[in-house]
């Protein structure tokens, strides 16, 4: 569905109070220099309703979240600040708010949304896969025809990963709603992850060109729960006997997608899942309240020829889990760098491997961003993925099903949504109910 979609203002934000002279130079973390230089984004659907105001006046909505915002940033200061090299410099210099106007009814919008259209109500930077140094933020307001709204808030990867972005955006409507900030953000990242003091011994990865090479297509496919309830049971064993809606869901992606690389490839190739995991609360010194790239990467292989049952992959996947929770506790840079190495030699083999990644945005919390006018009725990430191979979970709108969005190059596509086993416990791109 195409929308037409013009943009209305475009405005630089700047924090209400200034910076501390002593808090303007941060310092980014080895794990925030190593990660992606692109933006990663939420969207939130707020449909209008005569008793929650929104729809009443967009100038007035939008006036409430650039005031709000003014407010926010001085708590979460970077965010309004410039990234020069290996630092950001917290000069308010501003975030940018753009306010849009969408000729299309949401109501009709959610009926048919695959994760193309999403990109018009995204700010055009934050679509780049350059490296940007400003804004740090961008938010776009993108007002519907009949009132509703969707907010785009999107972040550059380099100081912040989901968690730190769901942090945001739940302080910030804590604002907006006249409330004191419950999770006040640190920026200490670097303190417990200083960069080595010399050049690191290899590159950030960076899979720009790949991308571009491939043709690729992302779909949305959705999980209710009472179809997670069943993987649970179907998943369960003497070793995990309450397996997570999480692990079910990443066991049948890595199983249906192992399955679809085999049977349009001549040679069977060993399938290895990489599943980025947040280190809060595992590393004992970390404060849950860190705002960065607060993650490592968990590695699971499948050797060639083995496609192992749903219980199998499940089990596999907590032992990995709990093998990866010890070794967090003594977490430290020189410890990162031994884990990218590794992951650089995974990626090194990547003509003689299948390389899959799930990241998961569950339990986040953005479903309670309720800025004065109602929680949204939807929320997602940008929609298409700058990776293949690569699965986004997120909550569904009753905190007990999951949508996943998942990016497959074409070939392998066509044959995962065909997928029996696949198609058993998932939907593909059902309407979202207001």
């Amino acid at each position: 569905m195409e929308n037409k979609v013009e943009i209305l203002s475009r405005e630089v934000i700047k924090p209400s109070s200034p910076t501390p002279n002593d808090k303007r130079i941060l310092r980014l973390s080895l794990l925030d220099i190593l990660s992606s230089p692109m933006y990663t984004g939420a969207l939130l659907f707020y449909a209008a309703d005569p008793h929650n105001l929104l729809g009443s006046s967009s100038e007035g909505t939008s006036l409430k979240l650039k005031k709000s915002l003014s407010k926010t940033l001085p708590i979460f200061y970077p965010l309004a600040g410039r990234i020069t090299g290996s630092f950001i410099e917290c000069n308010d210099e501003g975030a940018v708010f753009i306010e849009a106007r969408v000729d299309h009814l949401l109501s009709e919008f959610l009926k048919c949304s695959v994760p193309e259209s999403l990109e018009s109500l995204i700010p055009v930077e934050a679509l780049s896969r350059e490296a940007v140094t400003w804004p740090v933020l961008l938010i776009q307001a993108n007002f519907f025809s009949c009132g509703g709204l969707v907010l785009t808030i999107c972040v550059s990867h380099k100081i912040t990963d989901a968690t730190s972005l769901a942090m945001f955006i739940i302080g910030w409507v804590e604002t907006a709603r006249g409330l004191e900030i419950t999770m006040t953000p640190s920026f200490t990242a670097s303190k417990f992850f200083p960069p080595p003091p010399d050049e690191l011994p290899f590159k950030p990865m960076d899979r720009k060109v790949e991308v571009e090479e491939m043709n690729y297509v992302t779909k949305r496919f959705v999980f209710d729960a009472s179809e997670i309830k069943k993987l649970r049971a179907k998943a369960s064993c003497n070793l995990v006997k309450n397996p997570t809606r999480v692990e079910v869901v990443t066991a049948v992606f890595w199983r249906c997608a192992t399955k679809a690389s085999r049977l349009s490839s001549l040679t069977t190739r060993t399938s290895v899942l990489l599943i980025p995991v947040s280190i809060r609360g595992k590393v004992d010194y970390l404060p849950e309240n860190t705002i960065g790239n607060m993650l490592s990467i968990m590695i699971l292989k499948n050797q060639e020829g083995m496609i192992d049952g749903i219980q199998d992959v499940v089990s596999e996947l907590r032992k990995t889990k709990e093998n990866f929770s010890l070794r967090c506790k003594e977490m430290s840079s020189s410890i990162v760098l031994e884990s990218l190495a590794e992951i650089g030699k995974v990626y090194g083999r990547g003509n003689e491997m299948d390389l899959w990644m799930s990241n998961s945005w569950c339990k986040l919390g953005m479903y309670e961003a309720d800025f004065g006018w109602g929680k949204p009725v939807w929320v997602t990430g940008r929609g298409t993925s700058s990776f293949k191979n690569f699965m986004l979970l997120i909550d569904a709108k009753d905190g007990e099903g999951i949508e996943a969005w998942i990016t497959l190059v074409d070939k392998h596509m066509s044959l995962f949504e065909q997928d029996e086993e696949l198609l058993e416990s998932a939907s593909l791109n059902p309407p979202v109910l207001i």
